[in-house]
């Protein structure tokens, strides 16, 4: 869910440039698809939302595999399913978060306006991640990596 709201915002962030941005004032590009800064931007977005698929692609098929090995799934095997999923987790929330914040970087002041509502994605995106912290998420994926402790199951994990 967090992927696909990222990636709504950026879908529609590259709408708005395309259609109605503008260079900025000081930028010697004939258009707003041209401007290095705005190429820039989107570049680094793109990669980004790109790692976050393929984390989220990867414990798809992890899950996938202990969800098909049913009651014949060992403890470790179940623990590190839910750190592929905490992983991608992680990576889809700051991803998410900072790619619903710099779609306004490359769109302009304008597309701020309510009439807009591109911050729906922003908003949308930091309600659904405060309902499961990621700091505990981390702390999970710290202790697997430092001691080989798996996460302790739980409804969050």
């Amino acid at each position: 869910m967090y992927l696909g709201i990222a990636e709504g915002a950026f879908a529609a962030a590259k709408d708005y440039t395309c259609t109605q941005g503008r260079p900025w004032l000081t930028s010697n590009a004939p258009n707003v698809t041209l401007d290095p800064y705005i190429l820039k931007h989107y570049g680094e977005m793109w990669v980004d939302l790109q790692a976050v698929s393929s984390l989220t692609d990867r414990a798809a098929a992890i899950v996938q595999a202990a969800w098909e090995k049913g009651i014949d799934l060992t403890t470790e095997e179940r623990g590190k399913c839910a750190i592929a999923i905490a992983t991608a987790k992680i990576a889809a929330t700051k991803i998410g978060l900072d790619v619903t914040t710099r779609i306004f970087e490359v769109m302009g002041a304008r597309a701020t306006t309510s009439k807009y509502g591109f911050d729906r994605y922003w908003r949308n995106l930091r309600t659904f991640t405060l309902h499961d912290s990621v700091d505990y998420k981390i702390h999970d994926l710290g202790n697997w990596v430092l001691n080989d402790q798996l996460p302790n199951p739980s409804f969050y994990t």
